[in-house]
Formats: structure tokens, sequence, C-alpha cells
């Protein structure tokens, strides 16, 4: 049997659990910042509410081992990847990342949650058309929200509550 203690030990460590992710959440609703969201933090909804800027969905990282042979310097790879971008009509952002300990060079593409690869350098062009057509769809999926977006605010607008409430 559960005592009137036990009762109230689980209501107060419910209340302290639950109280801040509701006042976020309701501070989410007020003020729509993706920030204040709870658990919901994403690079797409700080692009929408314009807190950060992302020139381009498509990120090229290469990962450069320490120990890897300089075959190529960082400028040619980065020349590389954005050309390849640019013939598929594509932008990428090139950051580069030093992996100690390591002898191989390769390359991930991050289109929105997306992660393909990694590919050896060798064969990093086989991620560019994937990396491209993850970046399409992410747009016209972007499209399709904000278009629904429009479509919910002007039926809020033309609904019979506004009008009344005007």
């Amino acid at each position: 049997m559960v005592s009137k203690k036990d009762t109230i030990v689980i209501t107060l460590i419910t209340v302290f659990v639950v109280t801040p992710a509701i006042l976020a959440l309701t501070a989410y609703f007020v003020t729509r910042n993706p920030s204040l969201r709870p658990l919901g933090i994403t690079v797409e909804r700080l692009t929408e509410a314009g807190q950060i800027e992302n020139k381009s969905l498509i990120i090229a990282v290469v990962d450069i081992g320490q120990e890897a042979k300089a075959t190529s310097t960082r400028d040619q790879y980065k020349t590389a990847l954005e050309t390849a971008f640019a013939r598929m009509e594509a932008k990428v952002q090139v950051k580069f990342r030093t992996i100690p300990g390591s002898r191989e060079v390769n390359v991930t593409y991050l289109v929105g949650e997306s992660r393909i690869g990694p590919f050896p350098i060798a064969r990093a062009a086989a991620g560019v058309a994937a990396a491209t057509q993850a970046e399409r769809m992410v747009v016209a999926q972007r499209k399709a929200v904000e278009k629904e977006q429009e479509r919910r605010a002007q039926m809020k607008r033309d609904g019979f509550w506004p009008h009344v409430l005007e």
C-alpha cells in the first residue's frame, strides 16, 4: 500500500520535474522563439527564426588524419568539392577537421539532419549526387511546410472567430 508520505514525495518529484518543461513550452508558444522549446532546438528551427544564418544546406566535413601523407592542400580539397557541387547546381560549405593518430582522409556530407558518408577522399565524388538529392528533398519539405503554415494562417484570418473578436 502507498502511504500518504509516499504520495506527497511522488507528487513533489513530479512537480519539480514537469514544471520547468511546461514553463519552457508555454514560453515557446507565447514567443515562438525556438530556443525556448524544450528538447526541440534544431538548426532548421533556429534558421527559420532568423537566429542563425545557414548559407548552404550542404556541409562537407573533410577529416584529415594527422599522420596522412600530404598529397593535396586544404585549398585543393575545397576547390575540388566546390567544383563538383557547382556542376550539380548546388552550393557547399567545406569544413576541415584534424584527426589525431589517423592516416586517412575522409569526407562526410551533412545535409539537414542527414549524414552521408564518410567516404575516403578517393571516392568523395560518390557522395556528391546523394548530398545534392538530399538537399533538394530538404528544400522541398521546407517549402511544403511553409505553404501549409501560410494556409493555416490564412484560415485563421478568414475564420469566424477573428471577425467576431475584431
